[in-house]
């Protein structure tokens, strides 16, 4: 009886293994899961509203530099949705435009707040980035170790080369 049992047990287990491998593998190495499936949710963008409040908060902003810290945010959010809508080709002219209207915004939140506060936002903005760095680093490093899988695209396109010569 102990004997059916563990043969019982053995082919449950041999069956839900071969299952699951088949679920993670299948035609040309990749996973069933359609693109829908595998895309990121949507970051969802923070209120000029919510911005200038926590910036107030961090920097101890007057009501007056907070109201146009927001009208700021408001316009830079517009220019945003403009150049997503845009979509040029040139990476390169898409850059320089960037970085022109960063210098150009910064030296607006100057005007209104002040060097010495902006270089505390300037340095909690360089943590900031600092941090998503580490977190995309960190996706980066994951998606990495899914090729050392047994079995993953490379080593399919190896073993089709392989079986035409």
């Amino acid at each position: 009886m102990k004997r059916y049992v563990t043969f019982a047990m053995a082919a449950i287990l041999m069956f839900g293994m071969t299952l699951s491998a088949q679920t993670q593998v299948c035609q040309g190495g990749q996973r069933p899961a359609t693109r829908k499936e595998m895309k990121q949710p949507e970051r969802k963008m923070i209120s000029p509203e919510k911005r200038a409040e926590m910036m107030a908060e961090q920097l101890q902003l007057t009501d007056v530099e907070k109201a146009k810290v927001q009208a700021l945010f408001e316009k830079q959010q517009a220019k945003a949705k403009q150049r997503q809508e845009e979509m040029k080709n040139n990476r390169e002219e898409q850059r320089a435009k960037i970085d022109a209207e960063r210098k150009a915004f910064d030296a607006k939140l100057i005007k209104i707040i002040g060097n010495e506060k902006f270089q505390q936002h300037q340095a909690l903005r360089i943590k900031r980035l600092e941090n998503a760095n580490r977190k995309m680093r960190t996706r980066s490093d994951n998606r990495d170790n899914r090729d050392n899988r047994p079995y993953n695209r490379q080593q399919h396109q190896e073993s089709i080369d392989g079986a035409e010569d």
